[in-house]
């Protein structure tokens, strides 16, 4: 008897994981919509029923409840510890804890076999760590990586529903006055202000968190934008081997990797938006570097790079325990 709930559930990635859930039949007997104050009392539609937006409080938690988390890290630290205290599973999208080193950081299909059941919390990755990962895995059989360069072209899903409101208004000719905010038929280079190495949080958490995901140490120079594209994160990746590769031989690894697809013609976010799959698309060898491969990698960012995957990890979860 699975009981679960969405922290976060009226915004963009909480209303994603409702469908995610729906659509993957996910064997719960009780759902639970909780979100902030502003949000009390709306309705949301699961499984055809309604349910009212609650607050959440230690009372409402049960012990071995699912809670899924699609808030912002700094209310994730609020929230998390009290649910964990009180028994719950908590799955968190959020960056708050995944490089926690007591803390999972999960891509089923990458390091699924680390899931044991017994955690308290797993962490979800990064939309974009997670489609990387997803193609980086597979290519690891070809020989140890050396480098990898990623230059990421992010939707403005990304930034969740008040950023693809502001996308619409500028669509609509209503511009800002501060044209740093402006992203129609705009490129900006950097998602969140830089550090002092020059580097923003998006950089930062791709290499990082590949690096644990995947259990290897490589470096990974990142480069991130945010483009006019509502749903469908697009990289551009250059992998460095220690040994000559081929391409066809790459593509051959991917084609058989879960959840991945390979395309030869070009892609693009469009055909990846509302679907779960992870295209990898022109796999190549640079002619002058025969250890190098280029490609790209394209996934809706609201569902493999955060709905789906959450859910994936609590149905790993589920599977270890019998229940």
């Amino acid at each position: 008897m699975i009981t679960c709930g969405i922290v976060g559930a009226t915004g963009l990635v909480g209303e994603t994981m409702i469908k995610v859930l729906q659509d993957r039949s996910f064997p719960s007997v009780s759902f639970h919509p909780f979100a902030s104050d502003r949000s009390e009392g709306k309705i949301v539609l699961y499984r055809n029923i309604e349910y009212p937006v609650e607050i959440l409080r230690p009372e409402a938690i049960n012990k071995g409840m699912i809670l899924f988390g699609a808030t912002s890290a700094n209310i994730a630290k609020n929230w998390v510890p009290m649910c964990i205290e009180a028994g719950a599973l908590v799955i968190d999208n959020s960056s708050a804890y995944r490089m926690d080193p007591d803390v999972l950081l999960a891509v089923p299909e990458i390091n699924g076999h680390l899931i044991t059941g017994k955690e308290s919390i797993i962490a979800n990755p990064n939309c974009s760590t997670i489609q990387l990962v997803a193609a980086l895995n597979p290519l690891a059989q070809l020989g140890r990586i050396e480098w990898v360069s990623i230059s990421t072209y992010q939707a403005v899903s990304g930034a969740g529903t008040p950023a693809l409101e502001e996308l619409k208004k500028q669509q609509d000719g209503t511009l800002p006055a501060n044209t740093a905010d402006i992203i129609h038929e705009n490129i900006i280079t950097s998602i969140g202000r830089p550090d002092e190495g020059g580097y923003c949080g998006e950089e930062i958490k791709l290499m990082s968190e590949t690096c644990k995901i995947m259990g290897m140490d490589f470096p990974i120079f990142a480069a991130t934008a945010r483009v006019p594209v509502r749903t469908g994160h697009t990289e551009a990746v250059v992998v460095k081997f220690d040994k000559p590769v081929q391409s066809d031989e790459a593509a051959g690894l991917l084609a058989e990797a879960p959840g991945v697809t390979v395309s030869e013609s070009g892609s693009s976010p469009l055909i990846v938006e509302g679907t779960d799959i992870v295209i990898v698309d022109r796999i190549r060898n640079n002619p002058g570097a025969p250890s190098v491969l280029q490609f790209w990698v394209l996934a809706d960012n609201l569902r493999k790079g955060a709905a789906l995957n959450a859910v994936q990890i609590a149905e790993a979860v589920i599977a270890k325990r019998n229940i």
